[in-house]
């Protein structure tokens, strides 16, 4: 089983790396927003895996990259359905090398049908960029977004040098700063925090305040969340970050698990053909046999 695992991922990742699809295309009847446009989004984020040196011994972790591109019910439906139409890409590569990976996948399920693409990451360098090159020529119009998950984490890791310790007014003052980021948009944030009177404050409070802000300016075009809820679009990054559990996760990151980075590739691959809708589990395994 280790060997067969092995070889069919390694037969996938050949296939990846010159741009191929594993199967033929499988066109997506795209949802429509609030503004009946048929949407199409795409993901990215990176995962660590523990790795092992050559001699069995405990090697430093490296980050495996994992892409979709998936077709979600416009927000908000409740209880959420069950994601239906998803593709991912796996694996230890460069960050050009992914957003390689990504492009077919986005072809294969007819992206260029889509009225609207939308780009969905956290604030990583060069992410979007990834993102915008992987959908390019296939996409009339293209959005991105910040993941507003990632977005409130950066408040509240502020929140905590502003208000240290046991401040009982921390959590409120997070939760009245997450309020204005959702329902005002990123600049209304950053007036708030460009406001705030910060003379004679800690120096680890002055660090904080300045990274807040500059993450803020840095991604402001990407943060008007009132336009994007109206609009129905999903603002956070729940599937991605549920594929970096199931995809890479659920197999690679096991108690005691540690991995060598040609398995590492091999099972992120396989793992991501294993996750895909669609039945391309199935289907690969059938054009094989046969």
């Amino acid at each position: 089983m280790h060997r067969t695992a092995e070889e069919v991922g390694d037969r996938l990742a050949k296939h990846k790396a010159a741009g191929e699809t594993i199967l033929p295309k499988k066109p997506w009847d795209w949802h429509q927003d609030a503004n009946g446009k048929r949407v199409a989004y795409a993901s990215l984020d990176a995962t660590g895996v523990a790795q092992q040196g050559p001699h069995h011994e405990k090697a430093e972790g490296k980050m495996a990259w994992v892409g979709s591109v998936f077709n979600p019910p416009p927000m908000p439906v409740k209880p959420r359905p069950k994601l239906k139409n998803a593709r991912y890409v796996s694996g230890l590569m460069s960050l050009a090398e992914i957003g390689f990976q990504i492009q077919p996948e986005c072809e294969a399920v007819n992206l260029e049908e889509a009225d609207l693409v939308i780009g969905r990451t956290d604030g990583g360098a060069g992410l979007e960029a990834c993102l915008q090159d992987a959908v390019r020529g296939q996409a009339g119009q293209t959005e991105f977004i910040l993941d507003f998950h990632h977005a409130s984490e950066h408040v509240h890791d502020f929140a905590k040098v502003f208000l240290p310790g046991q401040d009982p007014a921390r959590p409120s003052q997070a939760e009245a700063w997450c309020h204005t980021l959702k329902h005002e948009g990123g600049r209304a944030l950053l007036t708030a925090l460009e406001a705030l009177d910060l003379l004679g404050l800690r120096p680890e409070v002055l660090e904080g305040h300045r990274l807040l802000t500059n993450y803020l300016r840095n991604n402001l075009h990407r943060t008007d969340y009132p336009r994007y809820v109206k609009n129905g679009w999903q603002i956070g990054s729940g599937v991605i970050e549920s594929a970096c559990k199931s995809v890479v996760g659920g197999r690679l990151k096991g108690p005691g698990m540690r991995w060598r980075p040609d398995g590492t590739t091999a099972m992120c691959h396989l793992r991501a053909l294993y996750k895909s809708t669609d039945r391309l589990w199935d289907q690969y395994w059938q054009t094989q046999v046969s």
